[in-house]
């Protein structure tokens, strides 16, 4: 497993980024990078860079390396969030043209309540996968940072 996101993340921890706050850092990244409204991830992941005084980069690069997901997952979490709340955001393939005709700004509060859906059925998805990830990845990256010691105290180089 040599490859580019390799490389980068045995710099950060040769770099003094402990494992678990990397693996905290990458998990908020690839989670918030995940929320099904665009355009906010990358300032949410900032603010909780900053908040939690995790490393930004690491923050940055794991959103941006999930965004692909987010348009991904964006119908799943709206199919979802209908079936939570028992009824289709979508309504008539009829009532979803006619605000569209009249309009956008009849097409917005069915759209809001779309992207209200997702972001429930996110919130619901996201702590369970947050936990699940971040115990994975601070495994992994305690062993890359064990075998990275354990390579410099025999004498070798990584």
């Amino acid at each position: 497993m040599r490859g580019i996101p390799t490389v980068e993340v045995r710099t950060l921890l040769r770099n003094g980024l402990s494992p678990s706050d990397l693996a905290l850092a990458i998990t908020v990244g690839v989670i918030l990078g995940c929320l099904p409204i665009w355009g906010i991830s990358t300032l949410l992941c900032v603010g909780v860079a900053v908040g939690l005084r995790l490393n930004l980069l690491a923050i940055q690069a794991a959103n941006w390396f999930a965004m692909p997901l987010q348009f991904l997952l964006l119908f799943p979490f709206l199919r979802m969030g209908r079936w939570i709340f028992g009824h289709s955001a979508f309504g008539h393939s009829a009532s979803f043209t006619l605000p569209w005709s009249r309009g956008i700004l009849h097409l917005l509060p069915q759209v809001t309540l779309m992207l209200s859906y997702a972001l429930v059925a996110w919130m619901l998805v996201a702590v369970p996968s947050a936990l699940i990830l971040l115990s994975i990845l601070t495994m992994v990256l305690r062993r890359m940072a064990a075998s990275r010691t354990s390579g410099l105290n025999a004498g070798g180089t990584i």
